[in-house]
């Protein structure tokens, strides 16, 4: 198989840098189409689309800088293993391994070892974007185009398409060192959190943590290690990877303040695939199904991330849920997660610290200062799945998060009006921010808040597909085959 070089790369980008100049001549707005996705909305298939799913490579690992340079649609899973090929890994590896580098760019993505490194984003030095009327520009952080940088970060694609990053990376050692550590209530997962957080001795790498009730969390504590040191040699040996291995939310639980445990490392980042965190456990539910580890054997080839994500796709069922992550202050988080036990009654939830990094793009979340903490909500569970009830509970989820000082997606900091910044690189055909995550329940809205009986009328498919179990049914094909 020839190899993909960087010559390859340039005449792609040359193809597609002439079809978005083609969209722009014509005043044509269009979406761009990955290949794949980890986000839970449905697309509109009759908008124009711009095909980057063939950016899929990556370029170059150097050992030396410890920088990957890779395309956008590099899932992370194949980034970890081209990387712990050389003993390195990202700075930050989200959850799931079907996330690609472009989407944890693009996106507003956190994980465990962000308390000290930032989102995702903050581990990317330089990218090469397509701009709305076809130029390509480099975008260096705290360089060349550097607003245009700060610009693209977060902001879901709207201010360009986003072809080529360059990817910081750190020594991996193996394995990872796990402690469960149990809490009695919130406020004490809040407060002990914050307090690891800010420790300046901390000897951790990775901090997350799971509430299962206003009465009982874990906090989960990970530190890299050398797998056949010393040191670790007398330590149990457990994996999340493999279909007769336990789902990590349920392990971390039956675990907490037991003795600590040798994961290896791509084990670990991926922790959260089977079963993707909690979902499988909906899944297993709608069936009137036992969780147990035989029935997560069998139903392993569809309970996955990805298979889950393709499924949810299928018929649209993420708005039957709420699916949020959510980024608060350390001083709001406690009401927060009270206000998810009480209103929404959705349980677990997950709490990741994140660093807000001194000098990086602003996360317009309220804070202490340079460096303070933020904490991202994991909150997903089924809700009432008719629109009304949709509606009103995310609305007032929405309206929470404002009075809390919380985000949905954080934006980075920039001085001009959103046009003025459209308008200086080019974005007016690119869809807004608000175009891309606004749910088919807000084009049913009506002025007094409610949805009206004409626009929530089901079709005959979507009402064929809303009966149990076809929907379960539906998804299944499409977890496997889809």
């Amino acid at each position: 198989m020839t190899k993909y070089t960087f010559e390859d790369h340039t005449a792609a980008i040359r193809e597609l840098a002439h079809e978005v100049l083609n969209f722009h001549t014509t005043d044509t707005p269009f979406r761009i189409n990955h290949g794949s996705t980890n986000s839970t909305r449905c697309r509109e298939s009759s908008t124009p689309q711009l095909n980057i799913a063939h950016l899929n490579h990556i370029l170059d690992i150097d050992a030396t800088t410890k920088i990957a340079t890779v395309e956008p649609n590099v899932p992370l899973d194949l980034l970890v293993t081209e990387t712990l090929k050389k003993n390195l890994m990202p700075l930050v590896v989200m959850e799931f391994p079907g996330i690609t580098v472009g989407g944890g760019f693009s996106g507003a993505s956190g994980e465990s070892s962000g308390w000290k490194e930032g989102l995702f984003d903050c581990s990317i030095n330089e990218i090469e974007i397509i701009l709305g009327n076809g130029d390509v520009k480099r975008a260096v952080k705290k360089g060349q185009n550097s607003d245009l940088f700060n610009g693209a970060r977060c902001s879901l694609g709207t201010l360009g398409v986003v072809t080529l990053l360059t990817v910081q990376l750190t020594e991996a050692k193996g394995a990872v060192q796990l402690s469960y550590l149990l809490t009695s209530s919130v406020q004490e997962t809040i407060d002990s959190l914050a307090r690891l957080c800010d420790d300046e001795d901390a000897d951790f790498d990775f901090i997350e943590g799971i509430l299962y009730s206003e009465d009982e969390g874990v906090i989960i504590l990970g530190r890299q290690v050398h797998p056949t040191a010393a040191t670790t040699r007398h330590l149990l040996r457990q994996r999340f990877d493999r279909a007769t291995d336990p789902w990590f939310y349920m392990h971390a639980r039956d675990k907490a303040n037991a003795h600590p445990e040798i994961v290896p490392t791509f084990s670990y980042l991926f922790r959260h695939d089977r079963g993707a965190f909690w979902s499988g456990a909906v899944f297993l539910k709608y069936y009137a199904l036992p969780n147990n580890r035989f029935t997560r054997w069998l139903f392993n080839p569809i309970m996955t991330a990805r298979a889950i994500y393709k499924a949810m796709l299928a018929v649209d069922s993420a708005d039957g849920a709420i699916i949020q992550d959510l980024l608060l202050p350390a001083e709001t988080s406690d009401e927060f997660a009270q206000y998810v036990a009480q209103d929404l009654k959705i349980w677990p939830i997950w709490i990741c610290p994140i660093r807000k990094k001194a000098g990086e793009g602003d996360i317009k979340v309220s804070s202490r200062g340079k460096g303070a903490l933020i904490f991202n909500f994991g909150v997903w569970g089924p809700t009432d799945p008719t629109p009304n009830a949709v509606y009103k509970t995310n609305r007032a989820l929405e309206q929470k998060l404002r009075d809390l000082r919380g985000m949905k997606v954080p934006y980075a900091a920039n001085f001009y009006t959103e046009d003025e910044l459209r308008k200086k690189w080019h974005a007016e055909a690119l869809p807004s921010m608000y175009d891309k995550v606004r749910r088919k329940q807000d084009q049913r809205e009506a002025g007094d808040g409610k949805v009206s009986a004409e626009t929530a009328a089901l079709t005959w498919t979507e009402t064929i597909f809303s009966i149990w179990p076809l929907t379960g049914l539906y998804q299944m094909f499409h977890a496997l085959f889809g």
